[in-house]
């Protein structure tokens, strides 16, 4: 039996960046009351949280020796670069310190959803077709340019755009006309000075693939959904619903086939990125009942009742089981078990 791990956990709040707490531009960062129930998570399964802050904080306690901890839960965004995603995973590998989740080019590579695309496109797993738009700081959009780049693939309305290096669903939006797109582009370049992504929207529901453990022994815990609180299905999983708690998410029963299509895409794309010890992947239904991916999220969050939580209530398991196994399977990945109580 070991002396109890100190586990600590890394993470952004819009206070660090002068952001409001409701700001729908930049809101990719974990609410306090998430912290709080990882931090409860943590200490019911015996473990001995240790409360870092986001990726700055986590510097000045490198540099003046002062990080007290066996392993590190990495759950911040970090801001204002296309690695922000990085910058905490290579600090911590820098520095020869345990951590859990992916390391920094598997986030590197999951933030930017074109190279995600491409990726899965090679591994046979269907994302939505679409155009890759660069940002171009001293010109103006080109509109032209993209209907005829559209109509090249064959996409009509409605679409999806959206920005290739963010996530939360910040500037997501859906276009029914060539107004709307130029204004959904503009909108992006001018918030995010980042390339676009504009996609075939697919109708259908909206799913998720909350995933444990790494290589091969990752598993899938099961296929979730989101609905609107009235138990209807979202037409976009949009920054408003995510940030303004308008959905809430359950485990779903489709067909096995379709189940079982998504799991196993879910498991190779996870696997061969080499995501560790938890993930998630998303998809939607198209008008034909066929899943498609949406993308991947190597560090997805862990709230209360959501996606991780209600698919282990699902196969019988409690949040604090999947938070332990979650633990472990970075631990383990270190040679650390003998730090936990487990």
């Amino acid at each position: 039996m070991g002396m109890s791990m100190r586990v600590g956990l890394t993470y952004d709040l819009p206070s660090d960046y002068g952001f409001e707490k409701d700001s729908l531009i930049y809101a990719d960062y974990c609410l306090p009351e998430e912290i709080d129930y990882m931090e409860e998570g943590i200490r019911r399964i015996g473990f001995e949280p240790v409360l870092i802050g986001n990726m700055y904080k986590l510097n000045e306690r490198l540099k003046s020796g002062a990080l007290d901890c066996d392993i590190v839960l990495v759950c911040d965004e970090g801001i204002a670069s296309r690695n922000r995603e990085s910058i905490v995973p290579a600090l911590l590998e820098l520095n020869r310190i345990p951590y859990i989740g992916g390391d920094a080019y598997c986030v590197g590579i999951a933030q930017n959803k074109y190279h995600t695309k491409l990726i899965a496109k090679e591994l046979g797993i269907r994302f939505p077709r679409g155009i890759y738009v660069e940002y171009q700081k001293e010109e103006p959009f080109r509109r032209e340019d993209v209907f005829t780049a559209l109509q090249k693939e064959g996409l009509s309305y409605p679409l999806i755009v959206k920005p290739n290096n963010e996530g939360c669903s910040m500037g997501v939006f859906i276009v029914r006309s060539g107004d709307e797109l130029s204004a959904a582009v503009e909108n992006d370049f001018l918030n995010y000075q980042e390339p676009v992504l504009i996609e075939e929207f697919i109708p259908g529901k909206e799913l998720y693939v909350p995933i444990v453990g790494t290589g091969k022994s990752a598993y899938a815990l099961n296929v979730g959904t989101v609905l609107k609180k009235d138990g209807s299905d979202v037409e976009l999983y949009s920054v408003e619903c995510k940030c303004r708690d308008l959905t809430r998410y359950e485990a779903v029963k489709l067909s096995d086939r379709v189940m079982n299509t998504m799991m196993e895409s879910a498991l190779r794309l996870y696997r061969h990125m080499e995501c560790r010890d938890f993930g998630r992947c998303d998809f939607r239904l198209d008008e034909k009942g066929e899943p498609v991916m949406i993308e991947i999220t190597p560090r997805p969050g862990l709230s209360k009742d959501g996606p991780f939580e209600s698919c282990a209530r699902s196969v019988g398991k409690t949040y604090d089981e999947v938070l332990k196994e979650i633990i472990l399977s970075g631990a383990k990945r270190y040679g650390l078990e003998g730090r936990s109580l487990s």
